[in-house]
């Protein structure tokens, strides 16, 4: 696709004048659209600010240049204001698609000032406080476990907060925690519950308020004091962009879903404890629910029923515990405004609820955390590396860094690796969810992703899920960024056994077949 690019790029260079109408905004190399979606054509890619019928015939745009389709899209109006007032869009720490943050070109055209000029690569502004290195808790080595062992499956918003619910009761002497958000009234109070007179230990990220929370994060915690006492210990973890923690190891979230019960078991998913993640509706047993369901997330969870697994698991959040509760927020802290959160879509009706699966096999499980050097990112490659008929992939975004970067290399290899599979004939489809818009599937694209046959786009997906020839699965909380792979504190299990695949296999064939279309929203 470079040469494709450079050629589009100076057809752009050599007709800037035509192109500069009333409207305009910017123009670029991109793909084609139709019927909002990808074709695979090249084409021009021409940003305005009010895509309209009515255009007076000498402000019309050409249909092509030099053989070249130039294709017109309305901008949003994050892409308006970044064109418009780059200083203003930056203050918003959009850090992902998820929160408004729009694709970045590094060969995009600005045509809105008088003089064309590249529009800069920006970055999301930054926390104004001191950076620690990241330490991993001492004598815990993250090696895959082999043996019988006994695994619980789930999905949301099917059967999640049921599995989730039974989890929690059986706590008999301790609870530990790491979570993203935690904004949900029926897991807050099963929590209260289920507690009482025992030990809960709980590392909390500080997100923008998601719009279907009964309460903040804060309005949590204090709520775990009144009930909990001195058996709680709680810090905000140490996000650099969260308003309560005065230093930062992890860049833009502290994003893992992770709870250990008694050391014994743990639950893992993509999904935190919050409405939309985990709605408190159980539509497999209550045919009433279908509708509510259409409004919950897309998530898959585990419950793995194993000492070694779980005592692993819970070394690594009492160890974010106790460094985080080192560092509380001091009164001179800059607190940044609150990310956007975009607004909730609509799922289409669903064909059918899957209930949860109880398991006893032979298995091996590999524990993957990040930011740990050198364990996600090779893990996830080998296993993609080693499909032979089948990928299938169920993310909520997949966001490509905007220019090459040592830091981001070893994402990129993983969406690499995607493409050498599809290359090789590997049934290779992937499902995202709304927020990933024309342009990150652009990006995809020119890496050398086939989109318009692999890519469905299906709304409310918040799972980071794949199946591997219907014989290993991965389950995480890692979105596919630099940030969600690479550096944030995120954490996940590959799980080979073909029992496990064949359950997270039928709910993503059900999105693929009834859920997703192949339709983007412009950026």
């Amino acid at each position: 696709m470079t040469d494709t690019v450079e050629r589009i790029s100076a057809i752009i260079a050599k007709n800037l004048s035509t192109l500069r109408k009333p409207g305009v905004l910017s123009v670029r190399p991109g793909f084609e659209l139709k019927g909002g979606w990808l074709t695979g054509k090249p084409a021009i890619v021409v940003t305005v600010a009010d895509k309209r019928v009515d255009v007076a015939p000498s402000d019309l745009l050409p249909d092509e240049l030099d053989g070249v389709t130039v294709d017109v899209r309305q901008a949003s109006p994050n892409k308006r204001t970044r064109l418009a007032d780059p200083a203003a869009y930056s203050a918003k720490a959009l850090t992902a698609p998820d929160t408004g943050a729009i694709p970045e070109f590094s060969n995009e055209i600005d045509l809105v000032d008088e003089a064309p000029r590249a529009v800069p690569v920006l970055a999301a502004k930054s926390a104004p406080k001191p950076e620690l290195p990241y330490t991993a808790p001492t004598g815990v080595a993250l090696e895959p476990v082999t043996g019988s062992t006994t695994i619980h499956l789930s999905a949301s918003p099917d059967s999640g907060w049921p599995t989730l619910k039974t989890f929690l009761g059986a706590t008999s002497d301790k609870l530990s925690v790491s979570m993203y958000d935690f904004t949900s009234a029926h897991i807050l109070a099963e929590v209260e519950s289920v507690t009482t007179g025992k030990d809960i230990k709980l590392t909390l990220d500080h997100p923008a308020k998601n719009p279907t929370a009964d309460q903040t994060d804060e309005e949590t915690v204090a709520a775990l004091k009144k009930s909990e006492g001195t058996r709680l210990t709680q810090a905000w973890a140490l996000e650099r962009m969260d308003p309560l923690a005065a230093d930062w190891i992890f860049p833009t979230a502290y994003h893992i879903k992770v709870a250990v019960r008694d050391s014994s078991s743990m639950w893992l998913s993509s999904g935190n404890w919050n409405n939309s993640n985990q709605p408190d509706i159980d539509p497999v047993n209550n045919p009433g629910d279908a509708t509510a369901a259409r409004d919950g997330d897309r998530d898959w969870h585990v419950v793995v029923d194993h000492p070694g697994l779980a005592s692993t698991f819970e070394a690594y959040v009492l160890n974010d515990l106790e460094i985080a509760g080192q560092h509380d927020v001091t009164p001179k802290a800059t607190a940044l405004l609150p990310a956007a959160t975009l607004p909730q879509a609509t799922t289409p009706p669903f064909a059918q609820f899957f209930a949860a699966e109880t398991i006893t096999d032979e298995m091996t499980i590999t524990p993957l955390l990040t930011p740990d050097a050198g364990v996600y990112a090779p893990a996830v490659k080998k296993l993609i590396a080693g499909a032979k008929s089948s990928l299938h992939m169920q993310f909520q975004y997949i966001e490509l860094p905007s220019t090459p970067s040592a830091t981001g290399q070893a994402f990129v290899d993983l969406v690499d690796a995607v493409i050498e599979r599809q290359k090789a004939g590997v049934d290779v489809r992937i499902i995202m969810s709304e927020y990933e818009t024309s342009g990150y599937l652009e990006q995809l694209q020119t890496a050398g992703l086939d989109v318009a046959t692999s890519v469905k786009i299906q709304n409310n997906v918040h799972n980071k899920g794949i199946v591997v020839d219907g014989m290993s699965v991965l389950v995480s909380s890692q979105n596919w960024s630099t940030d969600g792979t690479l550096y944030n504190r995120d954490a996940g299990v590959i799980i080979d056994n073909a029992q496990v695949a064949k359950y997270f296999e039928q709910i993503f064939e059900h999105d693929w077949q009834h859920l997703a279309e192949q339709k983007a929203a412009d950026d």
